[in-house]
């Protein structure tokens, strides 16, 4: 089973065009993007997602948004309703998509909106992204964590820098580790394991068994393959390899390389490993794109 933990119906940068213009101007190729109609098809999104799953082999994908309107505005659509969306293209790919609550937990009753998500609408897990503007051990979020702790659902949490209008400190690794140490069952995934401050995210995920590494956002990285290599292999060195999950990050990363290839390069983690005197098996490539992420799905 190939499962994507990370995957976004639309970029941020589809879903804001007012943050897109400005991260162009600070040379963000993610940015460039094809303009979205004023209101998506999110059906003929979701279709076309599947057909993406179906050409690449992945089985299953984790969907979720980001919630930044208390920084940016409301997007395309508004929060509450973008994780709506999530939850009816679950319903309809009950076997292909699993949904995630996006919340930022500053807003009026986040705790309560969480709890009916996963109560009534079946969320599987939290997405939150602390670039809007709060850290992640803000005291604001903890009622978030006690429904995640209690009802035994991860958290995804960006990590690593973001361009402007988006704040990058609130991100940096060590800003995980108090929430890790006060919510020890809680499992935590670092989306994009920090990005270039990798090693950070691994010092500390190194001290605190509760958290994981997620690799999404890393297809830049293949460009310098020894280094890519080194890192994967440290980190499964040092925290196990069944504390480090694949993901895509797309449709964000597209325009770097397609869905198959970015999954193809995990496949080939065997023989690339080989050729820079890294060793890598079978059953590191199966816990990376699948067996890990089942486990905390609960699949």
């Amino acid at each position: 089973m190939i499962i994507d933990m990370h995957r976004h119906l639309w970029s941020l940068f589809e879903r804001y065009p007012r943050a897109a213009e400005i991260a162009r101007r600070g040379g963000a190729k993610e940015a460039l993007v094809e303009d979205l109609p004023v209101v998506p098809d999110w059906e003929q999104t979701g279709r076309d997602l599947i057909k993406e799953m179906d050409e690449s082999g992945v089985d299953i994908s984790v969907i979720f948004m980001a919630d930044y309107a208390l920084r940016l505005g409301d997007g395309i659509f508004t929060a509450e309703g973008e994780n709506r969306i999530h939850v009816e293209l679950m319903k309809r790919y009950p076997d292909r998509l699993i949904a995630y609550f996006g919340i930022d937990p500053r807003r009026k009753g986040a705790a309560d909106l969480f709890e009916i998500a996963v109560n009534q609408w079946g969320v599987r897990g939290l997405k939150m992204h602390p670039t809007v503007g709060y850290f992640p051990h803000d005291r604001a979020a903890y009622p978030l964590y006690e429904i995640c702790q209690d009802k035994g659902l991860p958290v995804t949490f960006h990590t690593g820098p973001m361009p402007s209008p988006l704040f990058s400190r609130y991100t940096q690794p060590l800003q995980f580790d108090e929430v890790a140490a006060d919510f020890p069952d809680m499992t935590i995934v670092m989306a994009h394991a920090g990005q270039d401050l990798w090693p950070e995210a691994l010092n500390v995920a190194r001290m605190k068994p509760n958290i994981m590494l997620e690799l999404s956002m890393w297809q830049p990285k293949f460009k310098y393959l020894s280094e890519f290599l080194f890192a994967i292999d440290r980190m499964r060195d040092t925290i196990g390899i069944e504390r480090i999950i694949w993901g895509s990050d797309f449709p964000g990363l597209r325009n770097v390389m397609s869905l198959k290839k970015w999954l193809d390069i995990f496949q080939q983690l065997p023989s690339l490993g080989e050729e820079h005197r890294f060793k890598f098996d079978d059953l590191d490539v199966q816990a990376l794109i699948g067996g890990n992420a089942a486990r905390i799905l609960r699949l």
